[in-house]
């Protein structure tokens, strides 16, 4: 089958026209449910104008959404050549505003593109690994709107005190406005995976944040989360002396353990051990 020019097309249609199994490979799970593709876009609100990121497209049920409306310019980040191939077939249809880069997402530099937003039901596989990356320059951007496995997603947004509650939650949480937007049911998806999905909203906040930060503070969160019902202090010790005594001033105890600490008092951690950080290396 042949996709004639008359024809509207769809990612089922593009499916079925350029059959492709999809490749576990690459964590590929197809959204063809256009209802749940239109509602994925109107949470990332007005696109007049704007240029944005897709990674993964597939058949491209999201991204024909996102063309339906009077964006610049988007580009697809496709590793699967078999897609990258098909949309580059197809990519004369729309008017010079779909550009198709064929890489690994994790390996692309996405600043040479410079998007104002990123909007991608993410390869389950990569999701985390691909968001840890953008955390790094999250102030570049002026949203994200994503898809993830739900489990991951609840890691995001969650609080204090709960089991979810961990490094990603607190990295994101320093970086932006994070909320959920709606689950989405496996039903939606070919092939069907076996959880269910969760879109998120992000709002990067307009900080600049250096790399040495972003490092520091991932590695303080990595070192207190390791055990995270554990005593933190013991572990707060490896980066600054006397920790119990900034933990008193915050309120805190010195059973306090990583995951009550809220991210607020997180970051005045951070900046507390990491002025005694450089104060070490240039002393």
């Amino acid at each position: 089958m042949i996709l004639c020019d008359a024809e509207k097309l769809s990612a089922k249609k593009i499916f079925d026209s350029f059959f492709h199994e999809a490749n576990k490979k690459f964590g590929q799970n197809f959204l063809f449910d256009e209802k749940i593709n239109r509602k994925i876009v109107s949470v990332a609100g007005d696109l007049t104008g704007k240029v944005i990121a897709e990674v993964g497209p597939g058949p491209g049920g999201l991204t024909l959404e996102i063309l339906k409306h009077n964006i610049k310019k988007i580009y697809v980040i496709e590793i699967d050549k078999h897609w990258s191939g098909v949309w580059k077939s197809l990519s004369q249809r729309f008017d010079g505003k779909l550009e198709i880069i064929e890489q690994d997402a994790l390996n692309f530099d996405f600043q040479s593109i410079a998007p104002d937003m990123i909007i991608s039901n993410l390869p389950y596989n990569i999701s985390t690994q691909l968001l840890f990356k953008w955390l790094r320059e999250f102030d570049l951007y002026e949203s994200m709107v994503l898809m993830f496995q739900k489990e991951v997603a609840d890691r995001l947004y969650a609080i204090p005190s709960t089991k979810s509650y961990g490094k990603l939650s607190v990295l994101t949480q320093w970086k932006s406005r994070v909320a959920k937007a709606f689950d989405v049911e496996p039903g939606s998806f070919f092939p069907a995976p076996r959880i269910r999905s969760t879109v998120v909203k992000f709002i990067p906040y307009k900080k600049k944040f250096t790399s040495d930060d972003f490092l520091f503070f991932s590695n303080l969160l990595a070192s207190v989360f390791m055990h995270r019902r554990k005593v933190v202090v013991k572990t707060l010790a490896n980066f600054f002396p006397h920790p119990e005594e900034l933990l008193l001033n915050l309120g805190y105890h010195r059973n306090t353990r990583a995951e009550e600490i809220t991210v607020d008092d997180y970051m005045k951690i951070m900046a507390s051990s990491f002025r005694i950080y450089l104060d070490n290396q240039h002393s």
